[in-house]
């Protein structure tokens, strides 16, 4: 009979790396969400992986350059396509969807706020097929 490794199989949960890799990616952005600003650490310290938005659809990832702080209506509007971030972070939205209410609470000089240090910026890459799909209008609508 094998030994059964020490843990059982959930050190990823419990081990220190997932806190410490949130907790760099919400101090890049100075605790603050990315589309508008708002300040997060109350979000970041109750739940952290609620307020970021996962760029890459994969749940456990985390990749720096596939997480956005950001409020819950952001990340509701990204996901759903009724926002888009262009090439140079810059928000596309189609009026028709998204709230009036989060529109107005958007960045006023309409980009995405990005840290400074570029390694934390997000990844065109992830950006670009969900823009490609804002702009053809295929899109979730719910």
């Amino acid at each position: 009979m094998a030994d059964k490794p020490e843990g059982g199989g959930f050190d990823e949960a419990r081990g220190g790396f997932a806190a410490d890799a949130l907790t760099s990616v919400f101090a890049a952005y100075e605790f603050a969400c990315a589309f508008t600003g708002h300040d997060l650490r109350m979000e970041a310290t109750a739940d952290p992986r609620g307020y970021l938005l996962n760029l890459s659809g994969n749940p456990l990832s985390e990749d720096c350059t596939m997480l956005v702080p950001a409020v819950l209506d952001a990340i509701h509007a990204f996901e759903r396509g009724y926002i888009a971030i262009g090439p140079r972070y810059n928000f596309l939205v189609d009026l028709e969807f998204i709230d009036p209410e989060f529109l107005e609470r958007l960045n006023p000089i309409g980009r995405l706020r990005v840290p400074f240090d570029t390694a934390f910026h997000p990844a065109q890459s992830a950006l670009t097929p969900h823009l490609i799909a804002f702009s053809t209008g295929r899109r979730q609508r719910s």
